[in-house]
């Protein structure tokens, strides 16, 4: 029987090539390989079996650095030079490179890069021959990112490179545990490089250039959003020393603590229920995640103010609930106090025991005796004692003429906890005291006394106010320059209405008037009787061809102005002689200039600019459509679809869902249309809801009319009625109507 050869690899200090038939071995002119095995010198030789890698003698020609190499960071100048030199001298390379095929006669080396380098180099420079071949290990591909890695984490390879190569391998399907022991490193060195893949490259890149430490690079580990790395980079990256912590400050500049006062109060779960996103410290588990998203935190901490409101709202003269208030701003308000009563006996004999331990523990050698129990039980009765004196106060009622004139505002303390301030008088509100000798009874119509109990107020300056209601809009995706342009379409229409009646413009400007005369303005006026012109930022494109603007263009017209082309005083003598038609019509358009803006979901809205519009009847649907333009292309895709979902129906909305923004508006604009039923084929219901939709606030509060209209229920006239008097066309005075054709009730 043929005796079958074995194949093997020889395996020498620096090069080894494949052995067929040890008989027949030859000289190799370049490895100096002996002819048989008995010229091989003792122990400098092994035989281990063929393995899919050889070394090959390959020209540099067909090397090219390949980019698997996993090293990035480059070595310096001086390094690289006496490498060079120690080639030049030798005349070649003492250790092989490692390479992969990557086609005919070409080879990329992922094992060497700088060796390669410098040879081509020496050979550009006529150093070395232009033929010159080197050995090289050939690997396959697979195998070429662990090599690389596994030769330059031995040789301390930079951090980003090292932290490139583990991303890679986990790529690959390659666990943690597996590129641990693979590379003799730990685990927790292996996860926190790949921490790091949080990071903009560009950012890595600085790290490699030496421009950042590893620590600045791991600060910016908190966020993944690459665009706000960026930023922060470019606004640090100017100074004078770059520290971890002003990165991790100015990453976090516009998020809250979850261990603020604001986060307490909210709590992490509740936050994270609601979608809202941590930032947490990835190489720090001790330190204190920071809640991203400020606008649903807020919105989430007012709401649960609200919630915490509802149970004084109706007992108090008025209740507020704000985020934050500054110290001191309670002096600006006068008090009124509990009455006192009998404290509860459960409590009280609660207290009295608590007291006596707590002298009894504190008697025994000042604690040196205490057991560990004993410990934990005195320090457990100084909060139990203050939780009974608050649930004491809180039994303690107020007198009912004393809410009649006095508020509660609801706050955040600065421990996370509600703030409760009850018993809160408004300077406005604080009644006169009675003249020392002067009975009540002989006060006439001056106010009632004060009791002697109201404490007044010891500072002048008013209560800082936080926004409720805009926080809210922010959070729901209505941008604070969308709520102005819907106060000023708003204004707009009110102004329209207002300018064409003049018994309510009339009554308006002189109750604004006797606001200003007799000093009770409290910056709640609803008009400024300036008669300043409001006008909107955008009003171009907000008023243009709207049913107010034809409103206001027809009044207009018909102003007598003829006599303001006179010199004075002629002008005045003029305007003074005109019929009291043209002084009213004049009037009321003044008046509506100075209506101010606002929408009745505003914080602290003035109530008297609702009275207007519901006393004027404003039908704010039949004025404006909300557009793409105007509104669904301004209001983030959650609430248009959430809409859509209310007043059309589940269907339509995920048809919606499934769209871009632009496609979305524009479908919006169609259904909420006055022409929706027709073009979008929606039943009657359907079609009464999207056509009478407003946004939240647009609606005059009470308008009882309007309302109705809203719900396609409005009151039908019963026979017998008599209608109200057009002050406009009353008899009483036979000048011809100033209410634009298109307005009277035979209008087409």
């Amino acid at each position: 029987m043929k005796e079958q050869k074995t194949t093997e690899t020889l395996i020498l200090p620096s090069v080894s090539v494949p052995l067929m038939d040890r008989a027949r071995v030859q000289r190799s002119p370049v490895a100096g390989l002996p002819k048989g095995e008995k010229d091989f010198p003792p122990g400098r030789y092994r035989r281990t079996k063929m393995t899919s890698s050889a070394i090959k003698l390959i020209p540099v020609k067909q090397l090219a650095l390949s980019p698997l190499n996993v090293r990035k960071t480059q070595a310096g100048q001086a390094a690289d030079a006496e490498l060079k030199a120690s080639i030049k001298a030798d005349g070649g390379i003492k250790q092989n490179l490692l390479v992969y095929p990557a086609g005919k006669n070409q080879f990329l080396v992922h094992g060497g890069g700088r060796r390669l380098k410098q040879l081509q180099a020496l050979i550009e420079e006529g150093a070395l021959p232009a033929d010159t071949a080197v050995p090289c290990k050939v690997e396959t591909e697979e195998q070429a990112i662990i090599s690389s890695t596994t030769e330059n984490v031995v040789r301390a390879m930079h951090p980003a490179d090292q932290f490139e190569a583990f991303e890679a391998m986990i790529a690959e399907g390659r666990s943690e545990d597996e590129i641990a022991l693979k590379f003799g490193v730990s685990i927790d060195l292996v996860r926190r490089r790949l921490k790091l893949a949080r990071v903009a490259p560009e950012i890595i890149e600085q790290f490699r250039a030496g421009d950042l430490t590893l620590e600045c690079v791991m600060a910016f580990t908190l966020t993944d959003d690459h665009d706000r790395q960026l930023a922060v980079w470019n606004a640090v990256k100017g100074g004078y020393h770059i520290h971890p912590q002003s990165i991790k400050r100015q990453l976090t500049e516009t998020a809250h603590s979850a261990n603020s006062a604001l986060g307490r109060f909210v709590g992490v779960e509740a936050y994270e229920a609601a979608g809202g996103v941590l930032l947490r410290d990835l190489f720090d588990d001790r330190a204190s995640a920071h809640m991203e998203n400020p606008d649903l935190l807020e919105r989430l901490a007012i709401e649960k103010l609200q919630a915490a409101a509802k149970p004084f709202e109706g007992t108090w003269k008025w209740v507020e609930v704000h985020l934050s208030v500054d110290y001191g701003a309670f002096r600006s308000f006068g008090r009124v106090y509990p009455q006192d009563i009998e404290p509860d006996p459960d409590l009280l004999a609660e207290e009295e025991r608590l007291i006596a331990r707590e002298e009894e523990l504190a008697a025994q050698n000042d604690g040196e005796d205490w057991t560990d129990a004993e410990t934990e039980e005195y320090h457990t009765i100084e909060p139990r004692l203050r939780e009974i004196e608050a649930l004491q106060r809180e039994r303690q009622p107020y007198a009912d003429e004393d809410r009649a004139i006095a508020g509660v505002v609801l706050t955040i303390g600065h421990d996370g906890v509600l703030r409760v301030e009850k018993g809160l008088v408004r300077p406005e509100d604080i009644p006169a005291a009675v003249e020392p000798g002067q009975d009540s009874a002989d006060a006439g119509d001056a106010p009632s006394p004060a009791r002697p109990h109201v404490t007044p107020p010891t500072s002048s300056t008013p209560v800082p106010t936080s926004d409720p209601a805009a926080t809210l809009r922010k959070a729901d995706g209505i941008s604070a320059s969308l709520a102005d342009d819907l106060r000023a379409t708003r204004q707009h229409i009110l102004r329209a209405h207002l300018a064409a009646d003049f018994e309510v413009a009339f009554d308006v400007m002189l109750y604004a008037l006797c606001e200003q005369a007799l000093g009770r303005s409290y910056n709640n006026e609803a008009l400024d009787i300036s008669i300043r012109l409001f006008q909107a930022q955008n009003r171009e494109v907000l008023h243009a061809d709207t049913v107010a603007q034809k409103m206001l263009e027809a009044l207009e017209q018909d102003l007598a102005t003829d006599w303001m082309k006179l010199e004075k005083p002629e002008d005045f003598r003029a305007m003074s002689a005109l019929p009291i038609a043209d002084k009213q019509a004049l009037f009321a358009w003044a008046t509506g200039l100075a209506v101010k803006p606002q929408l009745s979901s505003d914080n602290r809205p003035s109530p008297i600019i609702e009275e207007i519009g519901a006393r004027l009847d404003v039908d704010v649907a039949a004025c404006w459509r909300p557009t793409a333009q105007n509104y669904w292309g301004r209001v983030n895709k959650g609430h248009a679809v959430a809409t859509a979902r209310k007043l059309i129906g589940d269907d339509y909305a995920e048809d919606r869902n499934r769209e871009r923004k632009g496609d979305i508006a524009a479908a919006m604009e169609r259904a909420f249309a006055e022409t929706a039923g027709e073009t979008e084929g929606f039943d009657a219901a359907t079609d009464s809801r999207t056509t009478r939709w407003l946004p939240d606030g647009m609606v005059f509060a009470g308008a009882t009319e309007a309302d109705a209209k809203m719900i396609g229920d409005a009151p039908k006239a019963e026979e017998g009625d008599v209608p109200a008097a057009d002050p406009l066309t009353d008899a009483e005075n036979d000048e011809p109507s100033s209410l634009p054709a298109f307005l009277s009730e035979d209008a087409a």
